[in-house]
């Protein structure tokens, strides 16, 4: 991977931190609009009520709770992009909430998660997200997610306690690793009576799914190659070395398990240079990353867009989209044998 000379590293790690002051998304309610699209987004919440600011961060909670949120998707959308509201939230132009309940228990949740899949798939998909994500931003992420790929089962958030905020990379590590149980937790419940995951992370949460694994393989509580479908990691945040060992504690890897990477990735080498210039799994287009594991890598470098330094290729690239929407139609990358590198642009449908 190119390397940036020091000076020029410190400047982007400076840029990203000031990017971040501004006010952030927030979930706003509307009426709805009959012309637009509404998705229900199902929630396991280990957040606090409380966001983080500049003075610090909140305790984090001592329990999950459960919601289901309706997010509605303007006609206007343009695939990879989330329309926040500039002024008052307006349902023919903007991403919206038009409704939202909550559920009194993790069995209850999980039930009703169960009882909306309308696909016959017997399927939810769960994702997790990264690191200096508010709670609104993942919920509107996976709603955006969910439209420009017409996923057609369940889609579970599993918000965990980021601080949200660019200088709280350290927190949010820690966050990560004390919202394991919770993860564990939701997925235990989620695959009860014969259902299957499907397994989505970015950046940090891909941190957070392998160390939950690693947890679930050693205590035995699931089998993760019968009750897991698939594992797609986009930009994954993680030491290779320490992806290698949680993946050998692991054993038996759900297939198709995809790793997307981008060398550009201008996050990611900032996170390098936190952890004391260690390379990032989600930076690294060299299959010998992962050895001889069972995984495929999936290079989306040529095409990025620009913005968030490049670190969300696979869902805000238009192109990158397309071609992955095309894949889920005929057979996902993963089917290729092992040892295989994908060019996410060499592909065309």
């Amino acid at each position: 991977m190119p390397k940036l000379p020091t000076a020029r590293l410190i400047a982007a790690a400076i840029a990203f931190v000031l990017g971040g002051c501004s006010e952030r998304g927030v979930l706003e309610f509307a009426m709805p609009d009959p012309s637009a699209t509404t998705h229900t987004i199902w929630v396991a919440n280990f957040r606090s009520d409380v966001q983080a600011d500049a003075s610090g961060a909140p305790p984090r909670p001592l329990d999950l709770s459960f919601e289901a949120v309706s997010v509605s998707v303007p006609t206007t959308h343009a695939p990879g992009k989330i329309e926040w509201p500039d002024g008052p939230p307006d349902a023919s132009t903007d991403f919206v909430t038009v409704g939202q309940r909550q559920f009194e228990s993790m069995n209850r949740f999980a039930s009703d998660v169960a009882r909306s899949d309308q696909s016959r798939l017997n399927e939810t998909l769960v994702f997790v997200h990264g690191y200096n994500t508010r709670h609104a931003e993942a919920v509107y992420q996976l709603a955006q997610f969910v439209h420009d790929f017409e996923v057609p089962v369940p889609p579970v958030l599993f918000s965990w306690p980021s601080a949200g905020l660019t200088i709280g990379y350290v927190y949010d590590r820690d966050s990560a690793l004390l919202a394991r149980d919770e993860l564990e937790a939701t997925l235990v419940s989620l695959t009860r009576n014969g259902r299957k995951v499907v397994l989505v992370g970015h950046s940090m949460g891909s941190y957070l799914i392998m160390e939950t694994l690693r947890q679930i393989a050693l205590k035995g509580s699931m089998d993760i190659d019968r009750d897991i479908e698939s594992i797609t990691l986009m930009a994954p945040d993680v030491d290779g070395e320490l992806f290698r060992e949680q993946a050998m504690t692991i054993g038996d890897l759900p297939t198709p398990f995809l790793i997307m990477v981008a060398e550009q990735d201008g996050a990611l080498r900032i996170s390098s240079l936190l952890t004391g210039r260690r390379p990032r799994l989600g930076a690294q287009t060299d299959r010998s990353i992962v050895g001889d594991l069972p995984i495929t890598v999936v290079d989306v470098s040529d095409l990025a867009v620009g913005g968030e330094f490049n670190h969300k290729i696979a869902t805000t690239s238009p192109s990158a989209i397309a071609i992955l929407r095309g894949l889920a139609q005929q057979g996902p990358p993963g089917t290729a044998p092992v040892g295989a590198l994908v060019v996410l642009s060499q592909l065309a449908f």
